[in-house]
């Protein structure tokens, strides 16, 4: 009676220790006190559990115990098919080994036990409904276990009251993991528009999918439609700027096939596969193991009519490499990429197209000072400079980066008004006279009728910039031109430009005069300071020409020249 109360007692507390374990959700935990558990009520000297992927036939090593040569496995797949645990998963029963180091479906090349030697293993396949689950294997029990019906039922007992949690917690982690891929994909795409600056956007992208994907590297290739190749923009992982710029020809490996089909390509052993360009690795150090390559569609906009038709083109390929976790790339891994990519192409194409017309918007800019500097050939370069002197006092006084790139546009149209001066006068070497200095005053006046009878000013770059040509000839005491402002009314912009015109007009040369002294150019702006000049834009002047960033126009000449020199003097050594 004792006896049989004793395996009762022992009974309600192997269940009462499998409810204790069943309470856990997290997958890890609960393998791993689970096979704490049938380690004791086993009585041996070390185990292992694996976990079935049914979508690629495969056990994954999840929890070693009694080896810690064996914690480098965790992780790692093997062929369900091959092995002791792949025979016991074939077999859907357990079943006991008597002599593990010389039965010949052991798979030694693990080394799994390390150093532990082995003598006998019982072997537990998990079946949830008849299908597969995982597998228990234990070491270096005594064989009256198996012998023992009751020890046996025991066993059977706790594997089948907690194979049903494993697989719940499995699928709670998968759903988890697919929900934090999807807020992941979500917040990611809402953080692509976030620039408009290519190689920084490519790299974004090149973060998120490693994250996303959970890879080891990723890399986007574009078309070079001008040399008719592949072009390797932005590579993730080690050793990666090893392998910037590097090309291919169109149509060359698996990305190129990609590109050129429009298909998305899976190559899970790249071993296997002949199109695999072995190039990039030998240059980058990196091995690739598996593969996914997605196309980058994005819209082709064609200008036309009053509206622009919308037609798809691929603009390149993006690839993920190596699973972290060894796995196969699968369905869900796919699917996410995809998307990512979609929109990745688009805001890469929004990203040219703006790069496009933000040096076509240059461009004409350039034509429009060019004209002023035809109209007055001794202001030659005048406007450039001003416009990099205004930059380097704006940067001094720390404006943000959108407001620099504004005054950088405006103050190079800060003239632009000189084109309606008579060429008279504009061109007169002597003193002006009173009515002629009169019409030269009007040039601010006349650049704003510029750009209003031009729409210029309902664009959002001039219309909070205008006052670079406006009030660049104004001055804080109010003696200015053309409006007789003071103080706060002249807007910042066209108080830095001031500053930024008058060093140049007066370190500049003229017919009429020869450049002054740079010193005495800044002697002069910090004795106007306050009353003509706004004094913190003076002094941030003064800290950007100490810092080199401000040269005149002789300064500038000599530069280049030296340059072109030094040019062509490696030029002839090669």
């Amino acid at each position: 009676m004792a006896s049989q109360e004793s395996r009762l007692q022992r009974y309600l507390e192997v269940t009462q220790r499998a409810n204790q374990i069943a309470d856990s959700t997290q997958l890890d935990h609960l393998l791993d006190r689970l096979l704490d558990l049938i380690i004791e009520i086993t009585e041996s000297e070390a185990g292992t559990l694996y976990l079935y992927d049914a979508i690629t036939h495969e056990l994954i090593f999840k929890v070693v115990k009694g080896s810690p040569a064996g914690q480098a496995l965790i992780g790692r797949r093997l062929s369900a098919d091959t092995g002791i645990a792949g025979y016991a998963l074939q077999q859907r029963q357990p079943f006991f080994v008597h002599d593990v180091a010389n039965d010949p479906r052991w798979n030694r090349s693990f080394g799994e036990m390390g150093v532990l030697a082995l003598r006998t293993m019982f072997c537990i396949p998990l079946l949830l409904r008849g299908e597969p689950v995982g597998v228990v294997q234990v070491f270096n029990l005594s064989p009256e276990v198996v012998d023992d019906d009751e020890e046996m039922a025991l066993i059977e007992l706790l594997t089948s009251r907690l194979v049903t949690e494993v697989e719940k917690a499995r699928l709670l982690e998968e759903s988890w993991r697919r929900e934090r891929r999807q807020q992941a994909l979500v917040e990611i795409v809402s953080q692509l528009t976030a620039t408009l600056d290519r190689d920084e956007l490519l790299r974004r992208i090149m973060n998120y999918a490693c994250d996303l994907l959970e890879v080891e590297a990723a890399s986007i290739w574009l078309i070079d439609r001008e040399r008719n190749d592949l072009v390797l923009h932005i590579a993730g992982g080690r050793h990666s700027e090893r392998v910037e710029s590097l090309r291919l020809p169109r149509g060359q490996g698996i990305i190129g096939h990609v590109i050129e089909t429009g298909e998305t390509v899976v190559v899970n052993d790249v071993r296997h596969d002949h199109r695999f360009y072995q190039g990039l690795d030998q240059r980058s150090g990196f091995q690739t193991r598996a593969i996914l390559c997605v196309p980058l569609r994005s819209p082709r906009i064609v200008l036309g009519g009053e509206r622009g038709e919308i037609e798809g083109m691929i603009i390149g390929g993006a690839q993920a490499l190596n699973p972290r976790d060894n796995r196969p790339f699968v369905a869900e891994d796919i699917s996410l990429f995809q998307m990512l990519a979609s929109q990745a192409a688009t805001v890469i194409r929004l990203a040219e197209l703006y790069c496009e017309t933000d040096s076509l918007f240059t461009r004409i800019i350039d034509a429009i000072t060019g004209a002023i500097d035809l109209k007055d050939p001794y202001t030659r370069g005048h406007s450039q400079r001003v416009s990099d002197f205004s930059v380097a006092i704006a940067q001094e006084l720390g404006l943000p980066r959108d407001q620099i790139y504004q005054l950088r546009v405006a103050s190079k149209l800060h003239d632009v008004g000189k084109i309606r001066v008579p060429d008279h006068i504009l061109k007169k070497p002597g003193r002006l006279e009173e009515a002629e200095f009169a019409e030269m005053r009007r040039h601010p006046m006349y650049g704003m009728e510029f750009l209003r009878d031009n729409g210029l000013l309902e664009l959002e770059l001039l219309r909070n910039s205008w006052s670079a040509l406006a009030h660049h000839h104004e001055r804080l005491d109010g003696r200015g031109y053309p409006q007789g402002l003071s103080g706060e009314a002249i807007g910042l912009f066209g108080r830095i430009v001031a500053v930024a015109d008058v060093f140049d007009a007066l370190t500049s040369n003229r017919p009429y005069r020869p450049p002054m002294a740079v010193d005495e150019v800044l002697a002069l702006l910090r004795r106007g300071a306050g009353s003509e000049f706004d004094p913190a834009c003076v002094e941030a002047l003064i800290r950007a020409r100490e810092k080199g960033l401000i040269l005149t126009q002789d300064e500038r000449d000599r530069a280049l020249a030296s340059a072109k020199e030094h040019y062509h003097e490696r030029a002839v050594n090669r």
